[in-house]
């Protein structure tokens, strides 16, 4: 810890070493969660239905084929539902070039937990509002909808798809094998009838987080959603697809959602998880699922750190055995607490005692105590980063091109200092062919939606078959 210009005596160093030594992934490590997961993306990938049942992901066919040309004109709107944030975007193209506006609405913990038509009213409200309040209503004809739909769902067709799971805040208890495109038409009919939008396409926010990317860099082959959850897609050649069944038209690939949050559910990832991550997972929202995201996601990241620091505490590390909020304030330590923690640079302390004042601590708070508080930070921040990047060093490796742009969308990722530069440690030491690079594609999920309407249209007027 002589970064922080503390030095532990012996005793506390090994019983710090002790808790934080088994939560950093070795090389070995990262080697074998790569291979296995390649082996799930190769069953999921196969025409036989059994053994795409044996994968923990989806590998899911988007539909979307057509990346931006530089041509683009008109006015078109997209919607990002995930977690904790719904947006509505509107984007204006003049020659390919696009001017964005974006609003945030707030869905309430009421909403989030109630039956799923008040979900999507609360979206149909949301877009009659945004459209009133823009002007879309004078343009005499429908505006073109991307709907980026944030959740598990297995995609029928490019403006289709069944939801498969609720994950994050969201905790309906019904919708379940319903199409969210259907259950926003239906709400918009019951609470904004005759609003002027045209619902062409629904994705993944990482399907539209790569057109967002693949608009600020032609390289972007890879779209990442780094917020309160995690998921990833990539463009992928349809001679790689075993169970492509579209036609081989030009343009010869499509964008394939990974739905990675879920990968470890089958237990292939459980010799490398840790106690804390089991604890997490039994007292989440969604127990025994989403076994991945768990590890990296910001929904979680928090919740990690605090039992790791309650470990300390309960074995006299920290605090002098005290700190009854961290101890019994489940879920109340966030990830942006670690963000702030991991903020404070060199010997500055500023950020870490304005977290620990927020749990009656910076007073007892000792030099040595704030020191391994950050600490604790540090290796849990790096630990989910390096997790998150051995899957991306995976999708990097398959797509084997020599530049490799990944586009990236989260709170967690534009807000933790430290992400990114840990996340490079991993896919400059696996990715040895290419040169990686890593984009914030802010509000990208939402930008995307509006592209992925484009998309739409235009495979539409091409009457390309994805399926």
């Amino acid at each position: 810890m002589e970064r922080f210009n503390i030095e532990l005596d012996k005793d506390t160093r090994k019983k710090l070493d002790d808790v934080l030594q088994p939560i950093i992934l070795r090389d070995n490590t990262v080697e074998r969660i790569m291979s296995i997961f390649s082996k799930h993306m190769e069953l999921a990938n196969s025409p036989d239905e059994n053994h795409r049942q044996k994968s923990d992901l989806l590998m899911g066919n988007s539909f979307i084929r057509e990346l931006l040309d530089g041509t683009e004109q008109g006015d078109f709107l997209g919607l990002d539902l995930g977690g904790t944030n719904f947006r509505v975007v509107k984007v204006s193209f003049k020659d390919g070039q696009a001017e964005t506006t974006t609003r945030y609405y707030t869905l309430l913990e009421s909403v989030l937990c109630g039956p799923v038509a008040g979900v999507f009213d609360f979206i149909a409200e949301s877009l009659a509002d945004f459209v009133g309040r823009y002007s879309l209503n004078n343009l005499g004809k429908k505006v073109p909808l991307g709907f980026t739909f944030s959740f598990p769902s297995s995609q029928v067709s490019i403006n289709q798809s069944v939801i498969l799971h609720w994950t994050k805040t969201l905790r309906c208890p019904d919708g379940i094998g319903d199409d969210p495109v259907a259950l926003l038409e239906a709400a918009i009919a019951r609470k904004a009838k005759d609003l002027p939008v045209d619902i062409v396409a629904v994705m993944s926010d990482t399907v539209s987080t790569l057109m967002a990317g693949n608009y600020l860099d032609q390289n972007c082959r890879i779209g990442l959603i780094l917020g309160t959850g995690c998921n990833a897609a990539f463009v992928e050649h349809i001679s790689e697809i075993d169970k492509w069944t579209g036609d081989d038209k030009d343009p010869q690939h499509v964008i394939v959602n990974v739905e990675l949050g879920s990968f470890g559910d089958s237990g292939c990832l459980d010799e490398f998880r840790t106690d804390y991550e089991r604890e997490l997972d039994k007292y989440s929202n969604h127990p025994s699922s989403f076994t991945f995201e768990k590890s990296c996601a910001g929904m979680y990241l928090g919740e990690f750190v605090r039992l790791i620091l309650t470990r300390l505490i309960r074995e006299g590390v920290l605090f002098n055995g005290t700190g009854e909020k961290l101890l019994e304030g489940r879920w109340k330590f966030t990830t942006s607490h670690v963000t702030d923690i991991e903020s404070d640079q060199g010997t500055s302390t500023t950020k870490t005692m304005e977290v620990l004042e927020k749990f009656d601590l910076a007073t007892i708070a000792t030099a040595k105590d704030v020191a391994i508080v950050r600490e604790v930070a540090e290796v849990a921040s790096r630990r989910g980063a390096h997790w998150i990047a051995t899957l991306m060093a995976v999708l990097v490796n398959h797509i084997a091109l020599p530049d490799v742009t990944i586009a990236i969308d989260g709170s967690l990722f534009e807000r933790h200092p430290k992400y990114h530069n840990s996340m490079m440690e991993i896919l400059n030491k696996f990715c040895p062919k290419s040169k990686v690079k890593l984009i914030l594609a802010k509000d990208g999920s939402g930008q995307g939606g509006a592209f992925g309407a484009i998309s739409a249209l235009r495979q539409a007027a091409r009457d390309l078959r994805s399926a």
